[in-house]
């Protein structure tokens, strides 16, 4: 039996997908369009951004232009669901991480100690391993990296990773303010405990006050 082949059909279906791959891209660069920031986020993001804050270790960091609200999908601690709305009013880094990431793996001692250091009512850092193994296979390598202060939260659906913006590569770090805007963000590995990482974490905090 012969095979039908229609040229014509087969241009029609072609010109379809393009079409359709055309109104994605204006449909998705049209909801990625930032509305005007308002005279109190912009002041915010002024009063913050410090250049001279960013060397050494956080001299990637990144400021948000205007700072951005934290994303409100909730993520998991203890099999309960938490969001970044429950530390409100305290400065607040984030770290997604992952157990096949060896830089991540490197990096956490040195959030452990940072959470050590400067912890408490002012300060949080919230380690979420945004792997689909879960919370039982996480807490195997904190145990091995002898992670003590750290609070292990996970995101093993990756939805509160992709609403804070995702990214193709780990770890990431977004430090958010009392109010809950974004500051800014770090991707990539960084000594946590650097002098210039705690002046930056330190800028957050006073901004608290």
């Amino acid at each position: 039996m012969r095979a039908f082949f229609n040229p014509r059909l087969l241009l029609l279906i072609w010109l379809g997908l393009g079409a359709a791959g055309l109104l994605y891209v204006i449909l998705a660069s049209s909801l990625s369009v930032k509305g005007p920031a308002t005279p109190e986020k912009s002041a915010a993001a002024e009063v913050f951004a410090d250049p001279a804050l960013l060397v050494g270790e956080v001299e990637e960091f990144r400021y948000a232009f205007p700072p951005r609200m934290a994303a409100a999908e909730p993520f998991w601690r203890d099999g309960a669901e938490v969001s970044l709305a429950d530390f409100r009013g305290k400065a607040v880094l984030v770290n997604f991480w992952a157990t096949w990431c060896t830089p991540c793996l490197k990096e956490l001692p040195s959030l452990d100690q940072l959470q050590a250091d400067l912890g408490g009512d002012d300060f949080a850092v919230v380690a979420v391993a945004a792997d689909p193994l879960g919370e039982e296979v996480a807490q195997r390598f904190f145990d091995k990296l002898d992670i003590r202060r750290l609070e292990l939260y996970t995101d093993p659906q990756l939805r509160f990773a992709i609403a804070s913006g995702g990214s193709s590569v780990l770890p990431v770090s977004i430090l958010f303010d009392a109010q809950g805007r974004e500051v800014g963000r770090l991707i990539g590995e960084a000594d946590w405990s650097s002098p210039e990482a705690r002046a930056l974490v330190n800028h957050a905090i006073a901004m608290t006050h």
